[in-house]
């Protein structure tokens, strides 16, 4: 059995221009030649020349000849923090009722120690807006976008301390989350869509012509973060409102009457004997906590009987169909019934195995003939 559900909904991710200094990751193969250095060799840091050492420590990489949690990252990396000034892009998504407020694409326009020409441009950004703490960068452009004007960004965190700078577009992104086997593996979350990626900054004409041309973008982004506790009501609320099902925790089963049973047998005709619905679709609807998705599919959705009567009457419709075939001796008979009512759609109804004499005055000669035969014949020869 596996189980398997998408969630899509379409939410605004905002575009925001600012002004700021971060340590941006650059690739420094001398510096971790060093580090590896020090780490095997005991006793090296202290046969470099005075300004190395100093600068080892001032820049927090070693301390008291030995690595530090730092130092120990730009080992195992390759990469070095510089401090940068410059004017960056960074598209995120704004508090959305799920995911928050979650940076996604973060791009440098242009690394600058004269900052005033932008300063006159910036404004007070709304509440909303701001970001006021450390959060994590999910991705670099240069992993979304590759050309020329944008340089590798590869930050771990960002925060931006004036809250100024300038709010740009908004566009509709698609956030979708699939889980492929519920009752086992952990779900995915994906960011989709396109956005607006200016390529220059510059006043040349024919290149502002070719960045104006080339500015729009698609993204495909997985986010880290797993979203299955929040989702997963959403998903049993999903059930209830729009299918009628409930379910049954206990069983990992939704629950369907004789009603839906015939329903859904229509387009699923094996639902009745294998208990599982090949898919349930549903577009456009809304949940309580986390608001508007656009659509949602159940794949194979095991399902069971949700009442007590149900279960008899769906197994009744099932030994039917298996006396039709043959006629049944007493062993038979029980290992026919036996055979379902131990099933985990029925076992939690506790349904018992009935004798022949039991089953022939529920059985009707005209509607069910074969079913009726097929037991009666056997029990009028040996009746006992």
């Amino acid at each position: 059995m596996s189980l398997k559900a998408t969630l899509t909904r379409r939410i605004n991710a905002r575009r925001f221009t600012f002004l700021a200094k971060l340590h941006v990751w650059e690739e420094r193969q001398d510096i971790q030649h060093v580090l590896q250095a020090v780490q095997d060799e005991t006793g090296y840091l202290n046969n470099l020349p005075i300004r190395l050492q100093n600068y080892m420590e001032q820049e927090g990489l070693v301390k008291q000849s030995t690595l530090t949690e730092k130092g120990e990252q730009v080992l195992e990396t390759g990469c070095f923090p510089i401090l940068e000034q410059g004017i960056y892009n960074i598209w995120y998504i704004q508090q959305d009722s799920l995911i928050g407020t979650c940076p996604i694409v973060m791009q440098r326009i242009q690394a600058t120690d004269k900052p005033n020409a932008f300063m006159g441009k910036l404004q007070t950004l709304p509440d909303e807006l701001e970001f006021n703490q450390a959060m994590p960068v999910i991705e670099a452009m240069d992993k979304a976008l590759e050309n020329e004007s944008s340089a590798p960004i590869n930050i771990e965190r960002l925060k931006i301390q004036d809250h100024q700078g300038i709010p740009g577009e908004t566009r509709l992104i698609t956030l979708t989350w699939h889980w492929d086997d519920i009752l086992q593996n952990q779900s995915e979350t994906q960011l989709e869509g396109v956005i607006d990626v200016p390529l220059s900054n510059n006043n040349n004409r024919q290149d502002n012509k070719r960045a104006k041309n080339n500015s729009v973008n698609s993204v495909q982004l997985d986010l880290s973060q797993s979203y299955d506790s929040e989702l997963t009501p959403v998903l049993i609320a999903l059930l209830q409102q729009t299918a009628n099902m409930a379910w049954q925790v206990a069983h990992q089963r939704a629950a369907m009457t004789l009603e839906q049973l015939a329903q859904y047998q229509k387009n699923c005709p094996q639902i009745k004997t294998g208990f599982m619905l090949d898919e349930l679709t549903v577009e456009n609807f809304d949940s309580e906590q986390y608001g508007h998705f656009a659509s949602a599919k159940i794949e194979q959705l095991p399902v069971m009987p949700a009442t007590p009567a149900d279960a008899k009457s769906w197994t009744q419709q099932l030994l039917i169909e298996d006396w039709k075939k043959e006629y049944q001796r007493e062993n038979d008979l029980l290992d026919s019934q036996r055979k379902w009512y131990e099933h985990p759609a029925i076992h939690p109804y506790a349904l018992q195995s009935r004798q022949a004499y039991d089953w022939i005055p529920q059985l009707s000669p005209q509607q069910d003939a074969e079913a009726f035969w097929h037991i009666a014949a056997p029990f009028d020869l040996n009746p006992s």
